[in-house]
């Protein structure tokens, strides 16, 4: 796809950061300083091997786990120093995720696993007066995605294309202004990685909703918009990696 103008809003800007974790009794660095922008409307894919941490780097800037130092700027404010309570109120509200594995609930059927988002978000009481509303809308974007016909199938009687379009309605219910995808088509294959590749592509030309996908496909990656390398923790350097930088597509 065409590349949105460089010009364009930046949404999220990420600069200096860092996450470690304990391992044992020594710390295992995961980031040492990543350094990026986010621009509003694009496909931004952030490619490297297994293990090299773009998962972690995604967690970071979805807010679902905190970074140690570094900044994370969303309209003005840096996510890094919110705690907890608000970080997953933001990310309730900006953010929705496509993971590898699905993470539905095994409980509930396509429809109410989509709603689910919905029901964090409004409570018990503000929920129920909505209801009518957003049960229409979750079963739009199940339409959207293909499901119209599986709505009331739980997520063992879909198959694995089925439950990651699934999770994608999931994770537009609440209208997030990104699109988080961790490996979105790794564990599907070849035709059925493509489907759910095509569909997440239209959503941007349609709507343009501005994603960031992490994946070690090369082919996935060069269908982005831009693509950025993450080595050794770091973007566009390593420590004895294959120096790369950013690639504009």
């Amino acid at each position: 796809p065409q590349a949105p103008a460089d010009d364009r809003k930046v949404l999220l800007s990420a600069r200096g950061v860092t996450k470690s974790y304990k391992v044992g009794g020594s710390r295992l660095e995961v980031l040492r300083g990543v350094d990026l922008d986010v621009r509003e409307g694009e496909i931004l894919a952030v490619l490297g091997k297994s293990g090299c941490g773009k998962s972690t780097l995604l967690h970071v800037l979805g807010w679902l786990d905190r970074a140690d130092e570094g900044e994370i700027v969303y309209d003005g404010v840096d996510h890094v120093k919110l705690p907890a309570s608000e970080r997953a109120f933001h990310r309730n509200r900006h953010m929705g995720f496509v993971f590898q594995f699905y993470h539905l609930l095994r409980e509930l059927s396509a429809h109410e696993n989509v709603l689910v988002p919905a029901m964090i978000r409004y409570g018990p009481r503000a929920y129920r007066a909505r209801k009518r509303e957003l049960d229409d809308r979750a079963k739009a974007l199940l339409a959207v995605v293909g499901l119209g016909h599986r709505m009331t199938h739980r997520p063992a009687q879909l198959s694995g294309g089925e439950r990651q379009r699934v999770a994608i309605a999931r994770a537009l219910m609440n209208q997030p202004r990104f699109l988080l995808c961790d490996e979105p088509t790794g564990n599907l294959d070849g035709r059925t990685a493509e489907d759910v590749r095509s569909l997440l592509w239209d959503l941007n030309a349609r709507s343009g909703q501005t994603m960031i996908v992490v994946t070690h496909d090369a082919r996935l990656a060069e269908q982005a918009h831009r693509t950025i390398h993450l080595a050794n923790g770091r973007v566009g350097r390593g420590d004895e990696a294959e120096l790369v930088e950013e690639v504009e597509l």
